[in-house]
């Protein structure tokens, strides 16, 4: 999931400054988990918005599940709020870049044709696995999965220098992180595991030099599109 937190309400207004009628538009995915843009803070933040002069013609909370950077969703959700959109100064987007973007690109400019002011209410921090309440970054999207060489333990993630290779010298004692001894390092976790599993040997086995270009942005996928029916 996305994790984010929300914007200072002073720098939303500094956003909406000059803009009287706007669109509040929520998600039903990571915003709603995140506490950021779901039925509640929808609702929040237009009454937020009225109180500080502004006209909400629409504040829209798709469904839990619903996630707006989904661009068949929000087309869907949208369009009977076209009149709205079409009058409106400014749309605020209570969720995350992606579901900004797509609400931009695929909706606003190439379903309605129109070019307004689109701004965001939250602020990203990274994708992130875990809940109901605590949430932790476990993988960055690398394109080039090692997990099955390190007993399901990511050491791009866990290990603070990202070691294929590990533990460094500096792995403490107690089994700590010496970049921050709060932690436990990566390896000795994956040592462990890995001894319980009876598959200690994957330890002797070098890793190759990761393969960055998989990581160039932006990256994209192409797929058999969903039924939505």
């Amino acid at each position: 999931m996305i994790g984010q937190t929300k914007k200072p309400i002073k720098e939303i207004l500094e956003y909406l400054d000059g803009k009287k009628r706007i669109i509040i538009y929520g998600c039903g995915g990571c915003a709603t988990v995140f506490h950021t843009g779901g039925e509640p803070e929808v609702k929040e933040m237009a009454d937020i918005l009225t109180k500080n002069g502004k006209d909400v013609l629409a504040a829209i909370s798709p469904p839990f599940g619903e996630f707006t950077c989904y661009a068949p969703w929000s087309k869907k959700r949208m369009a009977s709020y076209k009149k709205q959109v079409n009058d409106c100064d400014a749309v605020l987007m209570l969720c995350c870049g992606d579901g900004l973007q797509v609400a931009r690109e695929h909706i606003l400019e190439s379903e309605f044709g129109l070019t307004k002011s689109i701004y965001p209410a939250t602020n990203p921090i990274g994708h992130m696995g875990g809940g109901p309440s605590l949430f932790r970054e476990k993988c960055i999207q690398c394109g080039e999965c090692e997990l099955g060489k390190s007993s399901g333990i990511c050491p791009m993630t866990q290990c603070a220098k990202g070691l294929l290779n590990g533990p460094c010298g500096g792995t403490r004692k107690d089994g700590k992180c010496e970049v921050n001894p709060d932690n436990d390092c990566a390896w000795v976790l994956i040592y462990k595991r890995l001894k319980e599993l009876g598959e200690l040997d994957k330890m002797r086995e070098i890793m190759p030099p990761k393969d960055w270009s998989k990581m160039q942005r932006p990256r994209e996928l192409e797929v058999e599109p969903l039924s939505l029916e």
